[in-house]
Parts: structure tokens; sequence; C-alpha cells
């Protein structure tokens, strides 16, 4: 199953922020909004980086206490690796595991659809296999 699947279930929610704003200002909308993840794209929209919570405890372990009034644009991981919307499940958790990420943005002819968790991906693919499942054991009893 493809990754716009994935998308249609839990939702196209993106949270954005500027390069030019604080860690701190990073950090509330990361609270408030309960996400782990917040997209930096430019005034255009175009995509520069992602800022996740360990990017931010990254920051502040190399630059103290002073990351936390930081342009997030020097702590937030760049270049941004991404996903296609007819990526597969499987496919983009080989790419998170490898990778050692937890968000991939999901961009289609240079338009930011959404993003995936490796938690919605790692739902998406348990609902698949028990899908799976139910089938051939039906399958085995109708034999």
């Amino acid at each position: 199953m493809s990754v716009a699947a994935i998308l249609d279930i839990k939702g196209h929610n993106i949270f954005t922020i500027r390069p030019d704003h604080s860690v701190a200002d990073a950090a509330a909308l990361l609270s408030g909004k309960k996400v782990g993840v917040a997209v930096v794209c430019d005034s255009s929209g175009a995509l520069l980086g992602v800022l996740s919570e360990r990017d931010i405890v990254h920051g502040i372990s190399q630059y103290g206490k002073a990351a936390i009034d930081m342009p997030i644009r020097n702590i937030m991981s760049s270049p941004v690796v991404t996903c296609a919307p007819t990526d597969s499940a499987k496919g983009i958790l080989v790419v998170m595991t490898e990778r050692r990420i937890r968000h991939l943005p999901v961009v289609a002819d240079g338009q930011l659809l959404g993003i995936v968790s490796i938690g919605d991906a790692v739902s998406y693919r348990l609902r698949e296999t028990q899908l799976e499942v139910g089938v051939l054991r039906d399958f085995a009893v109708i034999r």
C-alpha cells in the first residue's frame, strides 16, 4: 500500500515554521500542537528542512541555553529526506530505519502534501498485515 493511503487515513495536516523563528518559537509550536516535528519552509513555501524534538535536544546539547534564542535554521535537519505519495509503506519504513529518522515529508511535483511518521507507517502496515491474516484464515476455513 502507498503513502497516499496513509495520508488518507491520518490526514494532510502539516505544521510549518520559518527558518528565522527561534528555537523557543518552534518548541512552543511542537508542544502546542502535540507533534514531534515541524516542516521548515521559506516565505514562498519551499521546503528547507525539518525541525524535530531531537534537533532541539541536540541544539541545546551543542549550544547550551543560547540555543533557545537561535534561529531554527541553525539546528534544523537539512537537506530533507522526502517521500512521494506513490511510495510504499514498506519502502518508507526501510528508509526511516536506515536513515534513523522518524518523519518524512510527502512531496509531489514540488508540493508538500503531508508528513508521515514512523508510527503512522507501522500502524498502517500492522492493519494491512491483520487484514492479510484474516483473509488467509477465511480461505483456510472455506477449504
